[in-house]
């Protein structure tokens, strides 16, 4: 049997590189490649799919409400994500939003054959590398994600300071603090500021 697969990717490299891949399976016919959200929606509605491979660090959205939006709109859809961090507590926040897989980007070829071909088939899978994390009960707080100078940048943020003020503010580099902000947005599966208060706000509700 073969699958429908879309791709989501804000790097259009990658985009062609995981079509080409995907080829030479034989399993996977490729019927839409996006390299933001929005276009993908649209394409969704002209075209079926059956698994969605998405990146979580992508423009305008942040990789949670990319997996919720998905997921409400095409309650059908497969949703395996992509992405370059093994942290269990996005791992199991993602899944709990509505995403069926979760593959590190270093996984191999017969690792990424495996993820799709199980959601597909309506499965869940986890990563071998981070399959026995717990996805559904935490092992610590997910404030516990971060380090002590994080959350002190975190919180900052959150207060709309920018990366000068911060820089000023904790005695640390600019660069310091912009390495400090791609290390958070990783690591709670956001690429904006107002992505970091609403991911605030969630936690506190």
């Amino acid at each position: 049997m073969t699958y429908k697969v879309a791709l989501l990717d804000d790097h259009q490299v990658v985009l062609e590189s995981f079509a080409n891949l995907l080829d030479t399976f034989g399993s996977f016919d490729v019927v839409a490649t996006a390299t933001d959200a929005h276009a993908m929606l649209n394409l969704l509605d002209e075209v079926h799919a059956d698994v969605l491979v998405t990146d979580l660090m992508l423009p305008a959205i942040s990789g949670i409400d990319l997996i919720s939006l998905f997921h409400a709109q095409h309650p059908t859809l497969a949703i395996l994500v992509l992405s370059g961090s093994v942290d269990p507590q996005l791992i199991r926040h993602v899944m709990r939003v509505g995403a069926n897989g979760f593959v590190t980007k270093s996984a191999d070829k017969t690792e990424l054959h495996d993820a799709i071909m199980a959601v597909a088939a309506g499965r869940r899978y986890v990563d071998s590398r981070v399959y026995d994390l717990d996805t559904d009960t935490p092992t610590q707080p997910e404030e516990n994600l971060l380090t002590s100078r994080e959350k002190e940048v975190a919180d900052l943020i959150i207060n709309e300071l920018s990366s000068t003020q911060i820089a000023e503010k904790l005695f640390i580099s600019f660069n310091t603090v912009e390495t400090h902000r791609k290390r958070i947005y990783q690591k709670l599966g956001i690429n904006t500021s107002l992505g970091l208060l609403k991911y605030s706000m969630r936690q506190r509700a």
